[in-house]
């Protein structure tokens, strides 16, 4: 699914009434805030006019906010996609809850480098099936901690040095 410029129309409108001249985030999202009120309002109450109405306002809201933040929202929807799209889980209670990666930490070797408990030539694949723990900090395949992951091999160890981090 790759979404292009769909929701246009509403940022020529919103451009027009000085919302991105005048505007600000925190405003926008207060005004998503209220607006998501009016839909758990709706809903409580099964109010189908009103449902359709705070999610199309929950919409523009939410085209506006990411305008002001520099964004757009069919590039947040698809990257959003893209990311769900590989989850895996199951339904419970009404919700779909996400398989969760185990997080695994990583120890400081020597120089910065960090000894994996994989294969040299699975790091890559180890990174993007785990969560790792870095001095306290988790880092996850969605932070691209092997685009920062330099590999090394000392007799048939796999270590990688994390630069940036």
């Amino acid at each position: 699914m790759i979404l292009k410029n769909e929701l246009q129309p509403i940022r020529d409108w919103a451009k027009e009434k000085g919302i991105f001249d005048k505007g600000d985030s925190k405003t926008q999202y207060l005004k998503l805030q209220e607006e998501s009120g009016e839909l758990a309002k709706a809903i409580l109450t099964n109010d189908e006019p009103e449902i359709i109405d705070a999610l199309g306002d929950c919409t523009v809201v939410l085209v506006n906010l990411a305008k002001l933040c520099g964004y757009n929202l069919e590039d947040c929807i698809n990257s959003a996609y893209d990311v769900i799209s590989k989850r895996t889980g199951k339904m419970e209670n009404g919700t779909f809850v996400k398989n969760q990666k185990p997080v695994v930490k990583l120890e400081k070797h020597r120089n910065g480098y960090f000894n994996f408990p994989c294969k040299f030539t699975e790091i890559i694949k180890y990174m993007d099936k785990n969560d790792v723990l870095i001095d306290g900090k988790k880092y996850s395949s969605l932070d691209n901690l092997h685009n920062k992951a330099k590999p090394s091999r000392n007799g048939g160890v796999a270590y990688v040095y994390l630069n940036n981090l």
